[in-house]
């Protein structure tokens, strides 16, 4: 299951995808945000009474293989793990039809954008001038300051400390989907990881002190001792949320579903190979989800996938 594109929408994802690939940090033949990734093995089962919520077939109870991918959210496959930044957590469930459907979520509540269009204004704001080798900081500040929810998002992402583990961090999906039951009956809800060996970050500044790839050498520590493990959370909307606006974060107090428990259990053997031919992609649904209602959705969708077919067309990962 996909989400319709229209030709306006096509459009914008190009763009979208040629803004990102100005942004400091992307690299040619890259993911040109969340280039620096570790790709992992799991297993995903689906938590009691969740059926009640969702008909889904990986919330069935039964146990499905996961590919997981943790990131750091630059496009430089070289950046450090503790700078301040949004880290990434994508998983990808293995259907037993041969079909998967994924997640896609961030450490950081909410988004920058509410639209595609004011999504690709906040990245043009970041690009490189050709000029000068380097973004412009009064032009990052004049785009912030016009728009007090991107001004929140990225103060929440310079506030956020590194996490001591990719295992020790919430992750958040940007948009609301909604969940069908096996009678039919349809409700919003946001995922979200949460980690069962609790958040745990670093101050500030000591995690810069650190190794440049700590969080990968701590994961394959974490391992050697048995699996990470998050459970998967839907918070629920109440009748007054909103659906189309990702800038907005939901109260706290909304009910928590939990749909199940997903167990991290290795760093994928061939994991420079997945790292050029995996994708993950949030419109990529199954039966008994439907995509949110909100229009950033259908172009950053599209985004992941016109990025996919670059990479592909540049030679750095194989036909699928």
């Amino acid at each position: 299951m996909t989400t319709a594109q229209t030709p306006a929408i096509e459009a914008l994802a190009e763009q979208l995808v040629d803004a990102m690939a100005a942004t400091p940090g992307a690299h040619a033949g890259l993911r040109p945000c969340h280039a620096k990734g570790l790709v992992c093995r799991g297993t995903f089962t689906g938590g009691p009474g969740c059926r009640t919520l969702c008909r889904a077939a990986h919330f069935s109870g039964a146990m499905v293989q996961a590919i997981i991918r943790f990131s750091d959210g630059s496009g430089d496959p070289n950046a450090h793990d503790g700078q301040p930044n949004v880290r990434g957590m994508a998983v990808k469930f293995h259907l037993s039809d041969h079909a998967a459907t994924d997640i896609v979520a961030i450490s950081v509540e909410g988004f920058a954008a509410r639209t595609g269009e004011a999504f690709l204004e906040f990245v043009r704001a970041r690009a490189i001038d050709p000029a000068t080798g380097l973004s412009s900081p009064s032009r990052v500040d004049a785009f912030l300051t016009s728009h007090p929810a991107a001004k929140a998002f990225v103060g929440r992402v310079l506030s956020r400390p590194a996490p001591v583990s990719y295992a020790q961090s919430f992750y958040y999906a940007t948009h609301a989907f909604k969940f069908m039951s096996a009678d039919g009956v349809g409700r919003f809800g946001q995922y979200r990881w949460r980690p069962e060996a609790g958040e745990k970050y670093f101050a500030i500044h000591p995690a810069s002190n650190q190794e440049p790839d700590f969080l990968r050498k701590e994961l394959e520590t974490r391992l050697a001792e048995g699996p990470a493990s998050f459970v998967l959370e839907a918070q629920m909307a109440n009748p007054d949320d909103p659906l189309d606006d990702v800038t907005a974060i939901w109260p706290e107090g909304r009910q928590i579903i939990e749909l199940g428990r997903l167990e991290v259990t290795e760093i994928s053997p061939t994991g420079e190979e997945d790292e050029r031919s995996l994708s993950f992609d949030p419109s990529k649904l199954t039966d008994g989800i439907e995509p949110p209602v909100d229009p950033l959705f259908a172009p950053r969708a599209r985004a992941y996938a016109i990025s996919f077919a670059r990479r592909t067309a540049q030679g750095r990962i194989p036909e699928a």
